[in-house]
């Protein structure tokens, strides 16, 4: 009865958990299966059936709930309504987001794989579909060599303005931040960071409005650039971003300069089994799911077409923790070169130091399975430096890897192009998948302990 009234699609969802593997999230493995289940279960009700027997532990969990405080039938049912219809819109997000890989259970065969290869001895790049060949370092302008050009590409970047939008990624969790509130205690995500007296959000903002002045004062014109905003609902990221934009009346830019989209968070995975991690009751612990989830996010949430309609044609995209990315002519000259010769994709790199937990660019040059040569520039995460090869430098093993530039998470992207990959219905609009086995994750567990975990 207590299950009955599930509509169609919400019964295929809890399908689909238990389908991968995660019928646990439903109370099984968690003490919460009442005596009548386990009798079911030997006398055969159950028929071995994964399914049947977590919606029998979820069904005697209501009826504990009912039997233990619940002032009424109704009142036992609306708090099962609220904590299952809280696990359902976790489940339905992933199913919606992930359709490209074959949603909730797509997901974790691809966490899975990316488990077995973390856990192989012999992980090396060489196992892909594609035959890697070598990875060189890659060339680009440096714009403190060739000074002129890099002041005439900054001219071109304030120039092309009109044309640029602005794209932020400012959903992530910031765990390494540590942000608090210190009245409440209550975790912060890396956007309400202080530096100089305000928030790293108004600091994007602020260096916005400087180079739309300067266009004001090179060109006489005015400019209000349209900004889209990647947020989570981690430590309550939306709900922040939402609220300093509206203390400062949106920067008095206007509500309708801003487009915000919500990135869904994903299950984090136990390392050692693939199963997902328990925060609270009928709820896994979630996490979002990265920057690369925003090209495929911002066309299901229609961004694109929203930059089109104010008349842009690229974008400039950059994280919220790079506080310098601003300086001197970088963010100008990278918008600049991209425009002007029409680029689909470009980065901002510098010098990366060793031992810093940032990604590189590098050029890769592979020959697929058709026998045909490739090359491409591309980012590896610092958490798969030993999967692909690529070790630290030292004084014994030369200076090679130092070569490789930062990945300064400050890109330059053509919209259509951009377009054109989030639209593709297959894994390939997901560019970049890992699985960051680097760092244990500290969480509270569904007992209410603090627990640590190797998960990702």
């Amino acid at each position: 009865g207590v299950l009955g009234g599930l509509r169609p699609r919400e019964a295929y969802l809890l399908k689909c958990l238990v389908a991968a593997g995660q019928d646990h999230v439903l109370g099984a493995e968690l003490g919460w299966a009442g005596a009548g289940g386990h009798e079911r279960h030997r006398n055969g009700g159950g028929g071995g059936s994964a399914l049947r027997e977590a919606l029998y532990s979820l069904a005697d969990l209501v009826g504990r709930w009912s039997e233990e405080g619940a002032a009424d039938d109704e009142a036992g049912s609306g708090e099962t309504e609220l904590l299952l219809g809280r696990l359902l819109k976790f489940l339905g997000d992933i199913e919606e987001f992930y359709d490209c890989v074959g949603g909730i259970i797509g997901y974790q065969i691809m966490a899975l794989e990316l488990l077995s290869v973390s856990k192989s001895k012999d992980s090396k790049h060489r196992h892909s579909k594609d035959k890697f060949v070598d990875f060189h370092v890659p060339t680009g302008l440096n714009l403190l060599e060739d000074t002129e050009y890099a002041s005439q590409a900054a001219l071109w970047g304030i120039e092309g303005l009109p044309e640029l939008g602005e794209i932020y990624p400012i959903g992530g969790a910031g765990d390494r931040l540590g942000l608090m509130d210190s009245d409440t205690g209550e975790s912060l995500p890396a956007a309400l960071l202080p530096y100089c007296g305000r928030s790293l959000l108004e600091g994007l903002m602020r260096d916005l409005q400087a180079r739309e002045f300067l266009h004001f004062k090179i060109f006489g014109k005015q400019c209000i650039t349209p900004v889209a905003v990647m947020t989570s609902s981690v430590k309550n990221n939306h709900e922040h971003i939402v609220a300093i934009c509206e203390r400062l009346e949106w920067f008095g830019r206007g509500r309708e300069n801003f487009r915000l989209f919500e990135q869904p968070l994903v299950p984090v995975v136990n390392a050692e089994d693939g199963k997902w991690l328990i925060s609270e009751s009928l709820l896994p612990v979630g996490k979002p799911g990265g920057h690369g989830a925003i090209w495929k996010l911002a066309c299901d949430r229609g961004v694109f077409e929203w930059l089109y309609r104010h008349g842009r044609k690229g974008a400039t995209v950059r994280q919220v923790s790079n506080v310098v990315a601003a300086t001197d002519l970088t963010l100008m000259a990278l918008a600049g070169i991209g425009l002007r010769h029409n680029k689909k994709l470009g980065f901002a790199s510098c010098e990366r130091r060793p031992g810093a937990t940032e990604g590189v660019n590098v050029l890769i040059e592979k020959q697929n399975l058709d026998g045909l040569w490739e090359y491409g520039i591309t980012c590896i995460e610092y958490t798969e430096f030993e999967k692909y090869g690529i070790s630290e430098p030292t004084a014994t093993n030369g200076s090679l890897q130092a070569s490789y530039p930062a990945n300064t998470n400050i890109l330059y992207v053509d919209l259509q192009a951009a377009q054109e990959v989030g639209s593709r219905k297959n894994a390939s609009c997901l560019p970049g998948i890992v699985l960051n086995l680097k760092k244990a994750v500290s969480y509270v567990d569904h007992l209410g302990f603090e627990s640590l975990r190797v998960a990702g």
